[in-house]
């Protein structure tokens, strides 16, 4: 399934039609494929969830306010119904990846009683959320579906794909500054919401200029990444301070220590993606979104 525009056709016809490509394609995640792996179903419903949030966000500029409002609320919502399971899955696997990355530092027992009770963890989310949270946000998507095909584009052309391009690039510009000023973990994940808009706004209107686009996608990519995995690893530390696992300092200091690395190299790259200006980024989209 394709997430990009065809900046060759009519832009709310293909707004609308990324649009539905998503809510299928998270649909069937959540109906289909649910008893097969939900572990796996759960995480790609909720990324096109983020991914038709970012598309919004895109077309904003050129939409009714009203209907962004309602549209992005149910998405949000929808979202949240999710991210019990997936939250708790993560950890797990946040947990391995820290053990294989320190094993030895610390015996074996410690990280396996940490494994085990977050595994624990995981299956009383699944069971607590059961198949009636996954139904009513498939029913609510269907919903948003059938709305798609009316929504209000008309003033949606490539000067408004562009505006809503800026201001989210402008947004995530104030995420960097605030987290640079402060890196508290609060700021770091809003930064990483803004990083995600700029990863799928570069793939959205990657047909503009493939070349420079997907190598500004790939970049927001990287740092959406290493964001991530900072705040799994804040997430996790919180969980560990309120345990009574054996090692828990040790624990702790190399979550630390993990989290330092992945900063730096998440600051190194972020100053690169937002060394523009916001009227020079802007400039030099709208540039080649007009002549594609």
């Amino acid at each position: 399934m394709s997430y990009r525009l065809d900046l060759a056709g009519d832009a709310p016809d293909t707004v609308r039609e990324v649009a539905r490509e998503q809510l299928a394609d998270a649909i069937r995640n959540l109906r289909d494929d649910r008893d097969d792996d939900p572990v796996a179903a759960v995480h790609a419903a909720r990324k096109d969830l983020k991914k038709t949030r970012s598309l919004l966000r895109l077309a904003r500029p050129g939409m009714d306010s009203g209907v962004y409002r309602r549209e992005n609320r149910t998405l949000r919502d929808a979202g949240r119904a999710l991210s019990g399971t997936r939250d708790a899955d993560v950890l797990v696997e946040v947990a391995e990846g820290l053990a294989e990355r320190y094993g030895g530092q610390i015996p074996e027992t410690s990280f396996t009683a940490l494994r085990d009770e977050l595994a624990a963890d995981a299956r009383a989310a699944r069971a607590d959320d059961g198949d009636g949270a996954t139904d009513e946000v498939a029913a609510a998507l269907e919903g948003v579906a059938v709305r798609a095909g009316d929504w209000p584009l008309d003033d949606c052309d490539r000067d408004a794909l562009v505006a809503g391009a800026e201001r989210a690039y402008r947004r995530g510009r104030a995420a960097l500054a605030a987290a640079l000023d402060e890196p508290t973990d609060e700021r770091l994940h809003d930064l990483r919401k803004r990083v995600k808009d700029l990863w799928y706004h570069a793939r959205l209107l990657e047909d503009a200029f493939p070349r420079v686009l997907k190598a500004q996608g790939k970049a927001a990519h990287r740092l959406s990444d290493l964001l991530g995995d900072d705040h799994d690893l804040a997430v996790l530390a919180e969980r560990v301070r309120g345990g009574t696992f054996v090692d828990d300092d040790t624990i702790l200091e190399l979550i630390a220590r993990r989290r330092a690395e992945l900063r730096d190299d998440a600051v190194r790259l972020a100053r690169r993606l937002y060394a523009e200006p916001p009227k020079a980024y802007c400039q030099r989209l709208r540039a080649y979104v007009l002549i594609a």
